[in-house]
């Protein structure tokens, strides 16, 4: 298998969104969030934990939409062999939500 042979394609995984959650960085471009505590000014490219709260990062999502941009994140992560995987921010946000609304129901006997 060529390295012109290999390409991203977008994959569909089961994953916890706790799980996801309790270890997610969302970035614009270049500098992040903790998706845990919130904390601002993150660079993917060198941390690999908030300074903040201790969170490790395994995954990344994206405000970006244009496939080009996201093109070139993943390039970086590529590049700078870093351990991340990167979910799409709106089927994250989506899971959240549909969570948060199912804890509304909830009763509290």
């Amino acid at each position: 298998m060529s390295a012109e042979d290999k390409k991203y394609i977008r994959v569909w995984k089961k994953l916890s969104v706790s799980e996801v959650s309790s270890q997610l960085m969302i970035i614009d471009d270049l500098y992040g969030t903790c998706g845990k505590c919130k904390h601002l000014g993150l660079n993917y490219t060198k941390d690999k934990s908030c300074p903040e709260c201790g969170t490790k990062f395994k995954y990344l999502a994206t405000n970006l939409k244009s496939p080009a941009d996201i093109a070139k994140v993943l390039a970086r992560i590529e590049k700078e062999n870093l351990d991340f995987v990167l979910i799409d921010r709106d089927d994250y946000t989506l899971s959240k939500a549909k969570d948060a609304v199912k804890d509304l129901f909830k009763s509290n006997d």
